[in-house]
């Protein structure tokens, strides 16, 4: 979801000049050596709805099961009704979703940089929680490891959830879940998950592979997800002394971890001041316009150029896009689909440190203004199939 500033009419009627780039992507494993993310470039995609489901785009999980599980709406409903059979069946999944042909079909366009999403279950068993705890990190290990000994590509691992819900969507937890805030217990659990993060990494024999983040898209008020007004000032506070203690936690381990920092919508330039210039931080935003109402797709290229130059004007922190995608809210078209996708691509690297793509595989089913489903703009592997996603960036408006 954009931020309130990020919405700019393309107002030209002139058809769009494209350019070529070259841009040198930068292995994202060296050795033994830290990455150094102020001379970074991710050119990344996210592993989303892998081991933290989405039906949004993994409606196939939903149908394959009997009617009252395939109609819940998200993975704590999902194993509610399935009971004792949520852990086999997400186990299933885990395994088929994706593999190591993902990440091959990946390096084969360049692609440095994987953003991996975990709920907290993958690392800790909160009493009272009905997401599944099981074998989520023996997955994770197994396909970061490819990526990294193979490609020499850069992992972020995320906690895209926290005990209670940090935002009332499927992905805060489940939906109407906001019993994050304020909740010193639920705080401690994701200290706890936050703790186990940082084991991995450390006892990985790779942890300079490795990024960190300790939250995602945190809000309490749905009426302005997406916007600076999502989350209020009470729990803005919250979330600082959580993010003050993950980071505590990073430095008393080993602070050359990168951390990465979700800005939940109220701008790198609101958390910047907050944090001492010699913190080991990375500012990720996540930049969409499929709800921006004043968009069509022949003209957001504009947009797009103009929102990575902004982004780009915050200096203290290296800037990490952590989510995009190339579905606009009006007339969408298969055609428009490489200057999107390149124009993006080359404005998130030029300006700041690059992005991740959501997501690598989608299955997504809903009809988009224009032509297609969001599978066609959402799904990289798709994209790429297509003859979007390509190594070389000849179709830039920038």
């Amino acid at each position: 979801m954009p931020h309130p500033e990020h919405k700019r009419r393309g107002a030209s009627a002139e058809p769009p000049k494209y350019k070529e780039h070259n841009v040198c992507w930068p292995k994202g494993s060296y050795g033994g050596e830290y990455l150094d993310w102020r001379h970074y470039k991710a050119n990344g995609a996210n592993l989303g709805s892998w081991l933290w489901k989405e039906k949004t785009h993994d409606p196939l999980l939903w149908r394959a099961q009997e009617p009252a599980a395939a109609a819940t709406a998200d993975e704590w409903n999902l194993c509610l009704a399935l009971g004792d059979r949520c852990g086999p069946v997400l186990e299933e999944r885990y395994e088929s979703f994706l593999n190591t042909s993902t990440i091959d079909q990946l390096a084969s366009v360049g692609i440095n940089t994987l953003r991996i999403p975990t709920s907290y279950a993958a690392w800790v068993d909160v009493p009272g929680s009905a997401l599944y705890h099981g074998n989520q990190k023996e997955h994770l290990r197994r396909i970061a490891n490819y990526a990294i000994d193979k490609y020499h590509m850069h992992v972020i691992v995320g906690l895209h959830s926290l005990p209670g819900g940090v935002n009332p969507l499927d992905i805060g937890e489940g939906y109407g879940h906001i019993g994050w805030f304020q909740n010193a217990t639920n705080l401690d659990w994701s200290l706890k998950a936050w703790g186990e993060l940082i084991d991995f990494v450390v006892t990985s024999d790779r942890p300079n592979s490795f990024s960190i983040s300790p939250i995602n898209e945190a809000a309490d008020n749905m009426q302005n997800f997406g916007t600076a007004k999502g989350l209020s000032e009470a729990n803005t506070n919250w979330v600082l002394t959580y993010i003050d203690a993950c980071i505590e936690m990073v430095e008393e381990v080993d602070r050359r971890i990168p951390i990465v920092l979700q800005d939940s919508f109220k701008s790198v330039g609101f958390w910047e001041p907050l944090f001492d210039v010699s913190t080991n931080l990375v500012m990720s935003p996540h930049l969409y316009y499929f709800s921006q109402e004043d968009l069509y797709a022949g003209y957001v290229n504009y947009t797009m150029c103009g929102t990575a130059q902004w982004v780009g004007t915050f200096k203290k922190f290296p800037v990490m896009v952590g989510e995009w995608s190339i579905q606009v809210h009006y007339n969408n078209t298969f055609a428009d689909r490489k200057a999107l996708f390149d124009t993006q691509k080359y404005a998130y690297s030029h300006y700041s440190n690059g992005a991740t793509f959501w997501t690598a595989v989608s299955y997504a089913e809903a009809v988009v203004s224009g032509e297609g489903t969001q599978r066609d703009y959402w799904s990289y592997i798709d994209l790429i199939n297509a003859g979007v996603a390509t190594k070389h960036i000849d179709r830039s408006y920038c």
